[in-house]
């Protein structure tokens, strides 16, 4: 009898709906989306390609953030999209510590893109390694009893002067088939141009280059070592 009290009161909550409801799924928690996180994930994977929109959208919402900028200049640049790693590295160059490596590394892209002058010029003086300078001429030499003649291939050398912000540097150049040298993106600064790092130079003088000039300096016999040297002691 009391089996069938309980079936029957079983089959009643049944029928009335009774029942204890089935449980609801719980909502999925919403995703976060964090893009300079999967711009990191990206980068060590070393993968621009996947590394760039998570750039552009972590810099939207990141504005001031050098990790950000250089990362997104150097994956356009290595991508092809020019206009958008110049950009990018201007503002290193606005923002950053001139000393810095992503400052230095932002510098040298412009410099190479020939965007100097209107990008570096500002900072140049900041960084004795970076100049937006030219120093160009023609150079001749004769031998004794000969006209003077272009001298192809005559390799010179621009060296800062001890004591100077610009001592470590030195360029080397060689002139061309019809005997024109030019030094480019020169950084400021009072240079040694010879022709010879040890032993008799045919030339050895002192050349003050100013910031953003294109100095115009022929070497010949009229200023050869015999003639005029800027630093007999050496």
């Amino acid at each position: 009898m009391r089996r069938a009290l309980l079936t029957a009161v079983c089959a009643a909550l049944l029928v009335s709906g009774c029942q204890r409801p089935p449980e609801t799924a719980k909502p999925e928690a919403p995703t976060i989306e964090d893009p300079a996180a999967d711009a990191r994930a990206a980068l060590a994977a070393d993968n621009c390609a996947a590394a760039l929109p998570h750039l552009r959208a972590a810099v939207a919402s990141d504005p001031h953030s050098l990790f950000l900028h250089y990362n997104l200049g150097a994956c356009a640049s290595q991508l092809g999209a020019h206009d958008e790693a110049t950009r990018e590295f201007r503002w290193i160059v606005a923002n950053a510590d001139p000393m810095s490596p992503e400052a230095q590394t932002a510098r040298r892209w412009l410099v190479e893109a020939g965007l100097l002058k209107e990008a570096v010029a500002a900072s140049a003086k900041d960084d004795p390694t970076v100049g937006n300078s030219t120093l160009g001429g023609a150079v001749t030499w004769s031998e004794p009893g000969q006209a003077p003649a272009p001298r192809a291939r005559q390799q010179l050398f621009l060296k800062g002067l001890r004591g100077t912000r610009t001592k470590e540097l030195q360029y080397v150049r060689r002139s061309d088939d019809s005997g024109h040298y030019e030094f480019k993106n020169v950084a400021p600064g009072t240079y040694k141009l010879t022709d010879v790092i040890a032993g008799r130079p045919r030339w050895r003088l002192r050349v003050a280059i100013e910031p953003g000039t294109e100095l115009a300096l022929d070497l010949g016999p009229a200023n050869a070592a015999s003639v005029r040297d800027d630093f007999p002691g050496d």
